[in-house]
């Protein structure tokens, strides 16, 4: 969709490929900053063409646009170029959204101003809109997420000052041409970096570090076990390790927590110290930080039962790694959604697990109807709200419930979990 004046003749300077009318609006207003015209036509006459974060990479009007010569950039592209402040940029397969919100949690703890949109859709911490309007301060840092059809189409004019690199797998496999294409596009986060510059890597992860090769920037490690380098680790007894440049804390606090949060808390505190945080102004407040929206975020009662909402969790591997989570408390499962759109074998390798660990389910949607008789499903209903009613009943008084699709579904209708509607 295109949006902004219209130029007289046929002189088009710029092209807007945005669904949401106010990140298409921001876009606009940004450009026109260097003096890009918007306009409304073909984008064979466009000189800039700006593209949303669904866009495909080998989408062919993308394709066309690079070939003679056009460029290509993204609204989140447009607004790291103008930060005043440092950035931090964090991608990865899974876990960007949570190491974000962790992030700024400790951040503003530890007496930094931060900038990250509160906008973006389903909780993510895309830069939208509402971080275009006017430049951040000076000295406000910038968290950026960035999936890998943002980053496949930025530019990257400024360097990132911290990137962090949660992990690496297959995924998203419609929007890339094939999984190294998909690789190379995470990669790109690293564009421009030199010694100045850092990156936060997963220490537990050698899949990730293999993948991601030699880097330029000053290395930051999360995760396993503490091997005396710069970073945030776990200990065996479950404590952690802070050690940055202003020395280390080795007995820092983690909360009682699944380990998704646990993992997100320590990439953001190794982020936090390789932007110059002092490990004793993290540590106390390590156990603070929640789960971000819909990511293994325990909402309270429903119905008597206790819920987790991960309706973020839209593969296979991300339902798994849930249930592997709250196994033990052998929650009712409520799985599916609006789309079936998985490899089967792969979904049924994990059905086949579930049913294993004998744990009951409820389905919903079009793919949880789909699904049919490989879940050994207790029932389905047709929307989400109504499967976690039927799932809440059977849980009992204290029992769990957890909220986790492995295939898309509406923003709305996370919304709707995680807002607890009585009924």
């Amino acid at each position: 969709m295109a949006s902004g004046a219209v130029v007289p003749g046929d002189a088009i300077s710029g092209v807007i490929r945005i669904h949401s009318d106010d990140d298409r609006l921001a876009a606009t207003a940004l450009l026109a900053e260097s003096g890009v015209i918007m306009g409304i036509g073909p984008v064979a006459n466009a000189a800039v063409l700006v593209v949303d974060e669904w866009t495909p990479q080998h989408d062919p009007e993308v394709l066309a646009a690079r070939a003679r010569g056009c460029r290509v950039t993204t609204l989140a592209d447009l607004i790291m170029a103008r930060a005043e402040g440092p950035i931090v940029a964090v991608t990865g397969t899974a876990g960007k959204t949570s190491t974000c919100h962790a992030l700024r949690a400790l951040l503003i703890k530890s007496g930094a101003t931060v900038a990250m949109s509160d906008t973006a859709r389903s909780s993510n911490a895309w830069p939208d809109h509402s971080l275009a309007g006017t430049p951040t301060a000076p000295h406000a840092v910038l968290i950026a997420e960035l999936t890998s059809t943002h980053l496949c189409h930025m530019e990257m004019r400024r360097p990132v000052d911290v990137a962090i690199i949660t992990t690496l797998r297959p995924d998203h496999a419609d929007l890339h041409p094939d999984h190294a294409s998909y690789i190379e596009s995470k990669k790109r986060i690293l564009l421009g970096q030199g010694p100045s510059h850092a990156v936060v890597l997963p220490g537990d992860d050698p899949d990730t570090l293999s993948a991601i090769g030699p880097v330029a920037g000053d290395i930051w490690i999360f995760g396993g076990p503490d091997v005396g380098v710069k970073g945030a680790f776990r200990r065996p007894d479950g404590r952690c390790v802070l050690r940055g440049s202003h020395g280390a804390i080795t007995d820092g606090v983690l909360p009682d927590a699944p380990p998704v949060l646990i993992r997100a808390i320590l990439a953001a505190a190794a982020g936090a110290l390789a932007l110059g945080a002092a490990p004793k102004s993290l540590a106390p407040h390590l156990t603070e930080v929640i789960a971000a929206p819909h990511r293994q975020r325990e909402l309270g009662r429903f119905r008597d039962a206790r819920v987790v909402d991960d309706t973020m969790a839209a593969t296979p591997r991300k339902t798994r790694a849930a249930i592997e989570a709250f196994a033990s408390q052998h929650p009712v499962v409520v799985i599916g959604g609006d789309q079936f759109d998985h490899d089967p074998a792969e979904v049924a390798e994990v059905l086949a697990w579930i049913g294993d660990l004998g744990l009951r389910v409820v389905t919903f949607g079009e793919a949880g109807e789909r699904l049919g008789a490989d879940t050994r499903a207790i029932s389905w209903a047709p929307t989400v709200m109504g499967a976690l009613a039927t799932a809440a009943t059977i849980a009992g008084d204290g029992g769990l419930v957890l909220v986790s699709p492995m295939f898309p579904m509406e923003p709305a209708e996370r919304d709707r979990v995680a807002a607890l509607p009585e009924s």
